[in-house]
């Protein structure tokens, strides 16, 4: 799922693919992907205000664009970090939409109906 995103004037495109996740593990030096999926995990966190969640987001952010292989002008980390509040939580939420497309919730069995007990 592409997920288009305006950054100073410019259009990108975002996606979620094994190989954004990929190259974050190799970023965060993490094994696999449950360990890299946990860390994402911690943007969950973000009201808290804590520095290390928004390294996380900053990026998850920067790889979901700088990996898509549509996106022909360049961004740099640097670039996401310098957007406004507002602007960070909009791509935020494409993120968020984004990551769940991409990883959906397969263990979600359909609720079985309940027989009612027998007299």
């Amino acid at each position: 799922m592409d997920i288009p995103v305006k950054i100073k004037g410019n259009t990108f495109k975002m996606a979620f693919s094994l190989k954004v996740f990929r190259v974050l593990g190799k970023d965060w030096n993490l094994p696999g992907l449950p360990e890299v999926m946990q860390r994402v995990a911690l943007i969950e966190q973000i009201e808290t205000g804590n520095f290390e969640v928004y390294d996380v987001l900053y990026d998850v952010l920067f790889r979901a664009i700088d990996c898509h292989p549509d996106n022909h002008t360049k961004i740099s980390k640097e670039e996401i970090e310098d957007l406004e509040m507002d602007e960070l939580m909009i791509l935020a939420q494409g993120m968020t939409e984004g990551i769940s497309a991409a990883f959906p919730d397969e263990a979600k069995e359909p609720e079985k109906k309940r027989n009612a007990p027998k007299r």
